[in-house]
């Protein structure tokens, strides 16, 4: 908290005065973070059809949302770890959500390729696969080094889709689901992570 509020250019005393401990700060920033990427990927997903178009939007908002939040990803990523058990389960639930978002994609896309299911286990493999190469992104990424966040972009859904699908994808196809993915993104994303969060502390 010292080193919070050093950085942020505020007291101690007036950064307790909001937040009661530093695993208050934790859950906020967690639950106002996931709480944000599902109703934004809610409102995102209804525009969409296509499988391919789907995994191409989920890579798309996850990183382009991550990239203006790269602190907050940290957190998200490994906070919840120190959090008492009635918080991290509410945590959990939200992390849930978002995970079987991404876990329907992958479902639809071998429906789409095979035309029939696979076994649970299968999917979650694979879905964490692909949430792993977008996460570790906040490790190694710098777009000076490594180029734009599109190139990125592109470079994880051509990795995984060659996976999933025998490689076979079309150019043309990431033109014009960038242009338009492109355009639906800026629509819904939000110029806050706290926007349209409201934090409920459950009762004891």
């Amino acid at each position: 908290m010292r080193d919070l509020a050093q950085e942020t250019g505020r007291s101690l005393s007036g950064l307790y005065h909001y937040f009661r401990s530093k695993e208050d700060l934790l859950f906020l920033i967690n639950f106002g973070g996931f709480t944000t990427l599902n109703t934004a990927w809610r409102e995102l997903v209804d525009t969409l059809e296509q499988p391919r178009e789907k995994l191409y939007a989920f890579i798309y908002f996850h990183l382009g949302y991550f990239v203006e939040h790269m602190d907050e990803m940290r957190l998200m990523t490994w906070g919840t770890q120190v959090l008492h058990v009635e918080k991290a389960r509410m945590i959990q639930k939200l992390k849930d959500q978002y995970t079987d978002a991404l876990k329907e994609i992958v479902m639809e896309l071998h429906k789409a390729g095979a035309g029939r299911d696979f076994d649970d286990k299968r999917l979650s493999r694979e879905t964490y696969l692909l949430f792993g190469m977008m996460n570790w992104t906040f490790s190694w990424y710098d777009p000076h080094q490594h180029g734009s966040v599109a190139e990125l972009i592109r470079d994880i859904y051509r990795t995984f889709l060659r996976g999933i699908s025998n490689g076979e994808y079309d150019e043309g196809d990431l033109d014009r689901m960038e242009s338009a993915v492109g355009e639906i993104f800026e629509q819904t994303k939000k110029p806050s992570m706290w926007a349209r969060t409201v934090v409920v502390e459950p009762d004891h």
